[in-house]
């Protein structure tokens, strides 16, 4: 299992269900069979974001990373990607 400690959210990825778990909020939970893109994407001012989307709508995107959380990011990419290398990242 990855995990990913952010400020307010805590992400997770046991190579099926990723968890999104923001905090005084409710989680999240997604299979990955339904994962229609997912990736880090930067906005104008170069932040970077992790952003999950899914088939039928919904997913997640978190608040901007520092540059060692999106590193972190994009081991949970990588392994999102063993399983579904058929995704649009």
């Amino acid at each position: 299992m990855i995990e990913l400690h952010l400020e307010n959210t805590i992400i997770a990825f046991d190579g099926r269900v990723i968890e999104a778990f923001p905090q005084g909020q409710v989680g999240s939970r997604y299979h990955v069979a339904n994962i229609m893109k997912a990736g880090i994407v930067s906005d104008k001012k170069g932040r970077q974001s992790l952003q999950i989307f899914m088939k039928g709508g919904g997913g997640f995107a978190t608040a901007p990373l520092s540059s060692e959380e999106a590193q972190q990011a994009q081991m949970i990419i990588a392994e999102i990607q063993k399983v579904r290398p058929d995704l649009t990242i």
